[in-house]
């Protein structure tokens, strides 16, 4: 009886001795700190996901992203000068923003085009050739909007997941052309 209580005392001694098998744990720093460890990670850790939650200021911005883009344009028929016409395309490009507001976009890396004409129903294809461009760009308020430098449009990119993805859809319809465009833009920050 004496050596089964002596057994059981020695099996509930191990069980009850904490094994650190890299040395007793710190108090509050990682390994070689003094101070801080998991509260820091904490912090750390809480500062990421608040910029994913959009709390993010224009310096977040600058990176190099990679956009790609669809877009549809339907032309109605414009009398004694040309058919109704439907043109799709997509593209790909590298798009570089700056700290200090500037910017380029090169490419595009890849560009197509369809277009399918009415009347003698003819489906031509295009490739595009473009330089690219220079821009100036701000942010507020969730929006970036970029300027491009060779004719002065503005477009403006919703921001999301902390500016890892700026976004861009539209569909506006001219009534005095007729036409109508459609396009939807995706930019995916590279680093």
């Amino acid at each position: 009886m004496k050596h089964r209580i002596a057994s059981l005392l020695f099996f509930l001694s191990l069980i009850a001795t904490p094994v650190f098998a890299q040395g007793p744990p710190s108090r509050g720093g990682g390994p070689g700190q003094a101070g801080g460890g998991l509260a820091s990670d904490l912090a750390a850790l809480t500062a990421r996901v608040a910029k994913l939650e959009g709390n993010i200021v224009a310096s977040d911005l600058a990176a190099t992203y990679s956009i790609v883009g669809v877009s549809t344009n339907l032309h109605g028929i414009k009398p004694n000068v040309s058919p109704a016409a439907i043109t799709t395309g997509a593209f790909r490009a590298t798009l570089t923003l700056n700290a200090n507001g500037t910017g380029s976009i090169s490419g595009p890396g890849s560009c197509d085009e369809i277009t399918l004409t009415q009347g003698t129903w003819i489906l031509t294809g295009s490739d595009c050739t473009d330089a690219g461009d220079s821009v100036t760009w701000t942010y507020a308020n969730g929006v970036i909007t970029m300027t491009f430098l060779s004719d002065g449009d503005e477009i403006p990119f919703t921001v999301a997941l902390g500016g890892r993805l700026l976004i861009l859809g539209f569909a506006a319809f001219h009534p005095s052309d007729p036409s109508s465009d459609q396009a939807l833009i995706i930019a995916t920050r590279l680093q």
